[in-house]
Order: structure tokens, then C-alpha cells, then sequence
């Protein structure tokens, strides 16, 4: 075991040497780095001495690459020194002198002064320590505070300090900020409160409250619901602590939710060890955080059953009405026959009656003549009527579900005279007593809630005919039904929720985040509303006129326009056919377990490493890189820990330990990173491009079953079958799986896409993002602009893409054209809500509302709604001009829908290792395991796409060496998404080092045709 340092490590092994490690450049970089302006050889040519002038122009060289300086060895840069005395010194005789303090001091001072920086000294501490203090107060992670304080160094244009110093800085940040937390937090807990928190940690028989608060619902039913309100009503004493409390400690949404996490993963025995202040500050921010996440679960809960009873009393109401017009129908003609009776000659007017009586009940026997006449002697109850009458036998489910789940709720209204609100206090004052509300005075329940068309349903009356009473099952039903309604359009909301709370609450002040949101890249925010607006709009005309003209010309070949019908279709674009062709290429490829795909990717990016355990200081262990393998694989492939200790060389106890210890969310996110990061630094990654001036991504659901029921979860026949499952969300690039996280099979896909792709993590940043029809909605077009995002979806319907074109000015301009616009963007109301927008577009910035909250926020406005409007209106701008250079163009057809297919080759490589373990599923118990099975199964798929991409490259490599255009064609046609030469099942074995990757010698037994 290494010794342990007694300094915080901020930085991997890795980034150490990519910040500090002398440069290892190759030719091409080696060719651009020394190539020296006629000042800076004068510079270097300056000073004393061959050996001083070459160690010169070589710090020249490296300070342009990583703006640092290196205290280096002429034997470390002797392919540099070699480079340099031939191309500027006429390889002049030279004498590897060592260089003295005072010289390698003074290049360092020139070099800085000519290129405009200054170097590090002892007096600029200070101020790198105050932003050091400000960046932990945003997030407390020692990588992000480095990113930021690079960032700050190198827009002062300051020459960065060494890594002890940075560490040293760093540590005593954190240090300072644990100390102002813990200082705040012994003044602002009084005993009470300190021996709630300390109560979460008591064990009882089985669990603590805290473990037991950790625990996630299966499902909503009534059970599990009754457990989620029990959580909740045990925390809201400490939610109402931290509510008061948390906001005075000044910390970020990111920090809070980074301490909350750490009381999820830290075990009761953890956090009784660590320091109070620290313990205290761990379970407020859980206490804070999970009270909100049982809110949104009830809420959820609430929708669910109440829909549910929707849908099935439409049902129950539906089926009654047509089995009514059923009896009807078959009545009729039984009817008729005997009304011919009366007109029929043959019965004279003396015949008895019982006579004819007689042959009535031959025609219709007596028992159903009388229903018969019964039925047809009234009025046919209406649909609404059957509706109100299904309701009735629901009452039963509506008492069990959703009344415990309104009461537990304490909604809050815009309006504070909400007539709605004051029904479910007035229901709950009833509830409360006990009693029934038609007990109740009618004069008690607020007469807004009683629709006049509604009263004979929802009322009870005597004999007289007038109003006594409410009829109290379907009056509740009403109730919660109107309830739910106003929630989702925000009229009625939740202050302790994260999904629920008011639109407005949710923005950020601007004036209190300027300098936050000054140091942000976003666009939207740093140009005139009108001068935007201006480009956009003659860019848009201009779109317009070339369109019509290009289609009149007939230059758009793509493109078929009937002059009779005034259609337009088009021929769509076609893959090239090289399904075969991979086929034939990866059957040459030499079969390997996925274990040693695993160890080689490891052995070149160092991602184990990033799966760091979460325990306290002093108590960390070296990570065992078999058993961490062995758990990535057992949760991606479907196995589980038990069935991985049967079909491996490990024992189950080391993997469970292993998986409790060291797999996290975040840590995989960061295994992930550095195996995407690894992949782009691969020569072959820039020949996945299509286009010179776009990296494009690509964002796609794929349907995945769950193993056991969690909320999140939902049924889908067509998807899961009986079972239910969820919905693995990805963004692509380039063959790497960038970012993916699990939302419901029931949530609409577009509502993510701008969450995934800004949260996205890695070193490879998109610049165009690609989607199928679900990633468009009304506002996608608008978001993806306002942060510098292209936005280009796939257009399958080519006429419903014609109904959504606009035009910035009179729309008299376009009557001549062949196609024209439906409308007018209505520019001046995008104008009148800019500073509206400008709120929104500052809250998704800083991450305190997600796209899919800001969305389906907006959706539920009413259609008047001035900032929902210009949104939209912006939105019909932005998609106008990309669906004009859609048609336009059939170059970008084609990378667009290669870019689709791309994540379609991925998701089936996804389906391959998680079909391992015998289904589509995603393996865990709770919400957080399901979707540390989903980041493993990324991972597994990020190392495939590495090794594969391993071997294209070192092709690549070779070829280039003897160029051959049609092989170099060839290499880079080929998809690094292939698997059939990857043994996914079987007998794992990880102990040992496995088979030894070779690609050498995996290159020359590969034949291009």
C-alpha cells in the first residue's frame, strides 16, 4: 500500500502531467510550437551562449503550449533540442551545459514579459485565495475549483503557480469553508434541534431512521405511500430547521446537493465518526433535500391515481353507454312488432285483450316487456350522467389513494382567494372531526367550486326539489380532479417541492448573479436584444428568397414540387451500404474477453482511478482494480453481484464491499469522462467528424425493463410487457456516449435535451445536437440558440414541417413564392420580454431549474401568457431559418440522419451487454442503483468504443506512414460501435493480467479491401 499524502489530491496522475509534465510533442506539434515569430528568435538568440539560446527557444515553445515554465534535463527535450538546433541554429556544434539558476530565472522573466504575463509570485496569494474562497461557496469539489482557478489565472493572464501551492490553496479553502459552515451551524442549532440530528443516527432492531429514510418506494401504492408520508412527516421538524438555517450558510444549490449526497452514501458508523459540525451540515442538507424529493413523490402519486381514476370511471361510464345503446338496438325491432299490434287488421275491435296480450308476450315475454317499457317510459341517462354514476363506485379507491395524499400536502395558491384552496381546508377541517361532508351545511362549501351545469351531480336535494347538501364522494372527486388541474398550470403550487414550486420562485436574480453570469459564455446575454434580432431576421429573408428561387430553378433536386397540387416531397437521404463491409473487417479482428477490453482501456486513461471511495479522512483504502471490474461488468451486464461471485474468480463479499465502497454516480460520471476524453485524443476521433464546421451529437431514448419496481418506473405493454422500466437518455458524439441518465417511460424526451447536453462533463464539447421528432418541442429551438447550441433534428414529415414555417416581415413579400409562410413572427413581443428571458436563460445557466421543469412550467401557462408567448415566437424563428437550410441543403439531410444513426448503432451495443444477463434491464433495488447500472453499462460501452477505436488508430497510424488514399477511405468509414469480436459472456476471469492486448500485432493481421 503507498504511503498516504498529507496533501488533499486535487488532480489525477493524469491532469497533474497534463497541466505540469513537460510537453511530448509530435512532429506536427513539435512544427507549429517552435516555429518562431522574427522577435521571439531575436529573444532567444539574445541570450548568452549556445546552449542558453537553445534552452530559450524551447521555453518559448513549451510556455506557447501549456503556458508554464519546466526546469528540464537536455537528455528529457533531446528530440525538441534536436528540432530546434535544425531548424533555427544550422545545427551548429552543441554542448549540453547545464543551465545555471540566474539564466533558467531570467528566460523565465523575458519570456512572460513578452508574451503579456506575469509571473507567480508570493504577492498574488491573496487574491487567488479570495477567489479560491468565493469558487468553494458555488461548488466544493477539488476539480471544479481547480478548472476556476485556472480559468481565473488565465484570464489575468498570470502564470500559474505549482501544483503544492494549488493543493496547499485548495485545502486551506475547503478548510476555511468546513470552519464557517461548522461556526454557523453551533450558533444557528440550538439542542433540540442538534438532538433531532442525532437521532437520525440511533439504530434501532433493524435500521436507523436515517437508513430507513433512504429507503425508495417500490411503487405508489397505498402501502409504499403510507411509508412516504411516515418519512416525510419525521422530517419535516429538521426540513423546517434547514429551511431557516441553510440559507443563512450562503451555499449553493451544487454545494447542498454535494452534501446531501455525502449523508446518502456515508454509513450510520461513517458520519457518528466524523466531526459534529461536518455530521450536522451532511444530514440538514439530506434532511432539506429528501423532504422535497417525498414532496414530488406524492405529488407524483397524487397524478397517478387520480388519472387512473379518470381514465377507468371514462371507461366504466363509456362501456354502460353503449351497453345501453346495445339493449336498444335489440329491443327495437321487438318494440316495433308490437306497436304494429295497434294497426294491425287482423285484431279486430271486439278481440279481447288478453287475446292480444297473449301474443305481445309471444313477441316479448312479459318479464322483459316490463323492463323493456320501464327503460324506454324515461330518459336515457346522458354520458356526463353515467360518468357521475362510475365515480360512485370508485369512492372506495378515492378515500385509500388519494385523500391521505391531500392532506399531506400543503398546496399554496397565486391568487390568495383561491376558492379551491379554501375547499380542501374547509374537506380537511371536515375530514379531521370525523366526519362525512354531506353532514356538512351547504352554506359551509364555497359556492365558486359548484359549476351551475355540475349542481344536480355534485348536490344532494329533498323531496321539494331544493339544495340540502354536497354529494360527498363525487363533490371529493371533484375536488381533487380541480386540484390537480390547477397544480400542473400553476395556478395552485407547492413551496416544499422541487417540481411543483411556483415559476417565479424558481428564477434567479439578475442583478445578484451579474458577476457570476458575466463570467458565463452565454450568448443570449452579452448582445442587444435588437441587434440579434435584426440578423436573425434577414438572415431569415434571405433564407426565404433562396429557397423559392433555388426550388424554381429546380436546382433543389432533392426536392419534388407538383405546380397542380402545390406539394412539396422529397427523396430521402440513404446511408451508404457498409453494414457488410464492418462485418467483414471486425471478423478479422482476433476474439477477446470484455475483462481484458476492459484492463486495456484502463491501462491507457486511468479511469479506475476516478472511482474514488466515499468515506471519511484517514480511512481510505487502495482500490482493487479486479474486484472494481468485476462490479462494473456484474451491473452492466444484468448479473448482480451474486451471480458475477458464481461465474468469476471473486468471491461475492469483496464485490458487494466493493460496489457499497467505491461505485457512486459521480465517480462513474468520472470513470466516463476520462475514457471519452481518451478517445478524443485518439488520432482517429477527428476523422468521425462529417463536417469541418460542426461537431455533431445526437440525443435518443432507449426503453430498458427494471429489474424490481421503483417510481420512476412505469408500465409500457409495447416496451416491457408486463413488466415496467424506464428510459436510459443519451447523448452521443462522434461514437462516445457523452452523458446519459434514466427519466420515466411516461416523460417526453425533448423535454431533456437541453439538460443533457449542458450538463455534460468531458473534454468534448458538441456544437450541433441532432434528435429524432421527441426531442423537438416549442421551445427547444429557442434554448439550444440562446446558450450558442445548433439544434437540427430529423425531419421525417415533410408537410408538417411546411405548417411551422414563418417569416420575420409582411407576409404579402412571400405571395408569389411556391411554398410560402403560414404567418408572422411577432417580433415586438420577444423585445417586450427580454429581461423575462433573460431570468430564465440565467436560471438554466446556473443550473437551478432544469429544461424539463422550465418546460413543462411553461406548456401549462395559458396561451396569453406574455413570456410563454415570446419563447414560442423566438422558437418559430430560430426553427423557420434551420427548416429553410434543411430543405436547402441535402448535405446536411445526410449528416443529420447519420448522425441518428449513429446513436441507433449505440443503443444496440447498449441492448448486446445488457442482454448478458438474460433481459433488457437495468439491475437495482432503488432509484440511485438503477441508474449506477445504467453508468457501468456506459462505461463497459465506452471502453469497447476505446479499444476498437485503439485499433483504427494505430491503422490509421500505419497508413499514413505509406499513404494509400482508397485504404485511408476505408479506415475511416469504419464504426468503432462493434462488438462481435468482444466475448461479453461466459467464465470471467480477473485475477492475473489477463490476455495482453497487442494492437500491433492485432494491425497486421487486418486486410482492408
Amino acid at each position: 500500500m503507498p504511503a498516504k499524502s498529507e496533501r488533499l489530491t486535487i488532480l489525477s496522475e493524469g491532469e497533474q502531467f497534463a497541466l505540469y509534465g513537460l510537453p511530448d510533442f509530435d512532429d506536427r506539434q513539435r512544427l507549429h510550437y517552435f516555429s518562431f515569430s522574427e522577435p521571439e528568435l531575436a529573444l532567444a538568440s539574445r541570450r548568452p551562449g549556445l546552449h542558453a539560446q537553445v534552452y530559450c527557444a524551447l521555453q518559448i515553445g513549451y510556455f506557447k503550449a501549456k503556458h508554464a515554465f519546466f526546469r528540464f534535463t537536455w537528455d528529457e527535450a533531446e528530440t525538441d533540442r534536436a528540432f530546434v538546433l535544425t531548424r533555427h541554429f544550422n545545427d551548429r556544434a552543441f554542448e549540453p551545459t547545464a543551465i545555471t539558476q540566474h539564466e533558467h530565472y531570467t528566460q523565465r522573466a523575458l519570456i512572460a514579459e513578452w508574451f503579456g504575463h506575469r509571473l507567480w509570485s508570493a504577492e498574488l496569494l491573496p487574491p487567488l485565495a479570495q477567489q479560491a474562497t468565493q469558487i468553494v461557496r458555488r461548488d466544493v469539489t477539488p476539480g471544479f475549483i481547480v478548472a476556476e482557478l485556472l480559468a481565473w489565472l488565465s484570464e489575468h493572464k498570470i502564470v500559474r503557480p505549482g501544483y503544492t501551492t494549488l493543493q496547499t490553496l485548495i485545502s486551506e479553502a475547503l478548510s476555511a469553508e468546513r470552519r464557517r459552515l461548522g461556526g454557523l451551524l453551533a450558533e444557528g442549532l440550538d439542542k433540540t434541534a442538534k438532538e433531532a440530528l442525532a437521532q437520525l443516527l440511533v439504530r434501532d432492531d433493524t435500521l436507523s431512521e436515517l437508513a430507513a429514510l433512504k429507503q425508495d418506494a417500490r411503487d405508489f401504492g397505498w402501502r409504499q405511500m403510507v411509508r412516504e408520508r411516515d418519512k416525510r412527516a419525521k422530517l419535516g421538524p429538521l426540513y423546517r430547521i434547514a429551511e431557516t438555517l441553510l440559507p443563512k450558510l450562503s451555499i449553493s444549490q451544487q454545494n447542498l446537493r454535494y452534501y446531501a449526497s455525502l449523508a446518502n452514501f456515508y454509513t450510520v458508523y461513517d458520519l457518528r465518526r466524523l466531526k459534529a459540525g461536518q455530521t450536522h451540515l451532511y444530514l440538514l442538507c439530506y434532511a432539506w433535500l429528501r423532504y422535497r424529493q417525498l414532496t414530488d413523490n406524492l405529488v407524483d402519486a397524487l397524478g397517478y391515481h387520480m388519472k387512473q381514476l379518470e381514465d377507468e370511471s371514462k371507461a366504466r361510464a363509456r362501456q354502460h353507454f353503449v351497453a345501453e345503446q346495445v339493449r336498444r338496438q335489440q329491443e327495437t325491432p321487438q318494440v316495433g312488432r308490437l306497436l304494429l299490434l295497434y294497426v294491425d287488421d287482423a285484431v279486430g275491435d271486439t278481440t279481447p285483450f288478453g287475446d292480444v296480450r297473449q301474443r305481445a308476450f309471444e313477441i316479448m315475454p312479459k318479464d322483459r316487456l316490463q323492463i323493456a317499457g320501464q327503460r324506454l317510459s324515461v330518459k336515457p341517462a346522458s354520458k356526463l350522467a353515467l360518468r357521475w354514476q362510475a365515480v360512485d363506485g370508485l369512492a372506495e379507491r378515492l378515500r385509500r389513494h388519494l385523500r391521505p395524499l391531500y392532506g399531506a400536502l400543503d398546496f399554496s395558491g397565486v391568487a390568495p382567494d383561491n376558492p379551491w384552496l379554501a375547499a380542501l381546508a374547509w374537506v380537511k377541517e371536515v375530514f379531521a372531526k370525523p366526519q362525512r361532508l354531506s353532514q356538512r351545511p351547504l352554506a359551509e362549501c364555497p359556492k365558486a367550486t359548484l359549476p351551475e351545469r355540475l349542481r344536480p351531480y355534485l348536490l344532494t336535494f329533498d323531496a321539494d326539489g331544493k339544495p340540502t347538501g354536497v354529494h360527498a364522494d363525487r363533490y371529493e372527486f371533484w375536488l381533487y380532479r380541480q386540484i390537480r388541474k390547477r397544480l400542473k398550470s400553476g395556478e395552485i403550487y407547492l413551496d416544499d417541492s422541487f417540481q411543483h414550486r411556483c415559476f417565479t420562485d424558481e428564477l434567479v436574480s439578475l442583478d445578484e448573479q451579474t458577476d457570476v453570469l458575466g463570467q458565463m459564455d452565454i450568448p443570449w446575454l452579452h448582445q442587444p436584444i435588437e441587434a440579434q434580432l435584426d440578423a436573425l431576421t434577414t438572415e431569415l429573408h434571405e433564407q426565404w428568397l433562396a429557397f423559392n428561387r433555388e426550388l424554381r430553378q429546380g436546382k433543389l433536386t432533392h426536392l419534388d414540387y407538383d405546380s397542380k397540387t402545390r406539394t412539396l416531397t422529397w427523396h430521402r437521404p440513404k446511408a451508404a451500404p457498409d453494414a457488410e463491409y464492418q462485418d467483414r473487417f471486425y471478423e478479422q479482428v482476433s476474439f477477446c474477453d470484455v475483462a481484458d477490453v476492459f484492463r486495456f482501456a484502463n491501462e491507457q486513461c486511468q479511469f479506475l482511478s476516478a472511482l474514488t471511495p466515499l468515506q471519511p479522512r484517514y480511512a481510505k483504502q487502495v482500490a482493487d482494480a479486479d474486484s472494481l471490474m468485476a462490479v462494473v461488468i456484474a451491473q452492466a451486464a444484468n448479473h448482480g453481484n451474486l451471480v458475477m461471485s458464481r461465474t468469476s474468480d471473486l468471491p461475492y463479499h469483496a464485490l458487494e464491499a466493493t460496489y457499497q465502497q467505491y461505485l457512486r454516480q459521480a465517480s462513474l460520471q468520472a470513470a466516463n469522462d476520462r475514457v471519452s476524453n481518451g478517445i478524443a485524443r485518439l488520432p482517429i476521433f477527428p476523422y468521425y467528424s462529417f463536417d469541418l464546421d460542426a461537431l455533431y451529437s445526437s440525443v435518443d431514448g432507449q426503453k430498458f425493463g427494471v429489474e424490481r419496481p421503483i417510481i420512476k418506473a412505469r408500465y409500457s405493454r409495447k416496451y416491457f410487457g408486463r413488466g415496467k422500466g424506464v428510459v436510459a437518455y443519451t447523448l452521443l458524439c462522434n461514437h462516445v456516449p457523452l452523458q446519459s441518465w434514466l427519466i420515466g417511460a411516461h416523460e417526453f424526451e425533448a423535454h431533456h435535451v437541453f439538460d443533457v447536453w449542458y450538463r455534460n462533463t468531458s473534454e468534448i464539447v458538441p456544437t450541433a445536437i441532432t434528435g429524432d421528432m421527441h426531442s423537438v418541442n416549442k421551445a427547444n429551438f429557442a434554448i439550444l440558440h440562446w446558450f450558442g447550441l445548433r439544434f437540427e433534428p430529423r425531419f421525417t414529415d415533410l408537410e408538417a414541417q411546411l405548417k411551422q414555417l414563418y417569416c420575420a416581415d409582411d407576409p404579402a413579400l412571400y405571395e408569389k413564392c411556391l411554398v410560402r409562410p403560414i404567418g408572422q413572427i411577432d417580433r415586438q413581443a420577444i423585445v417586450n420580454e427580454k429581461a423575462h428571458i433573460d431570468q430564465i436563460v440565467a436560471t438554466l445557466g446556473l443550473k437551478e431549474m432544469t429544461q424539463g421543469t422550465l418546460i413543462r412550467k411553461l406548456c401549462t401557462y395559458t396561451a396569453p401568457n406574455p413570456t410563454r408567448r415570446a419563447i414560442f415566437e423566438f422558437d418559430k424563428l430560430i426553427r423557420s431559418l434551420y427548416t429553410l437550410r434543411y430543405l436547402r441543403d441535402p448535405q446536411l439531410q445526410r449528416n443529420v440522419h447519420r448522425s441518428q444513426n449513429r446513436i441507433e448503432s449505440y443503443h444496440q451495443l447498449r441492448s448486446a451487454i445488457a442482454q448478458v444477463g438474460g433481459k433488457k434491464e437495468l439491475t437495482g433495488r432503488t432509484d440511485i442503483e438503477i441508474e449506477i447500472s445504467n453508468q457501468c453499462a456506459r462505461l463497459i460501452a465506452n471502453t469497447i468504443v476505446y479499444y476498437n477505436s485503439a485499433i483504427l488508430s494505430r491503422l490509421l497510424e500505419n497508413c499514413e506512414a505509406s499513404p494509400n488514399p482508397k485504404i485511408l477511405a476505408l479506415i475511416k468509414k469504419l464504426s468503432p460501435v462493434a462488438w462481435r469480436h468482444i466475448h461479453l459472456n461466459g467464465h470471467y476471469t480477473f485475477r492475473g493480467s489477463g490476455q495482453v492486448i497487442d494492437l500491433d500485432a492485432i494491425v497486421a493481421g487486418l486486410v482492408l479491401e
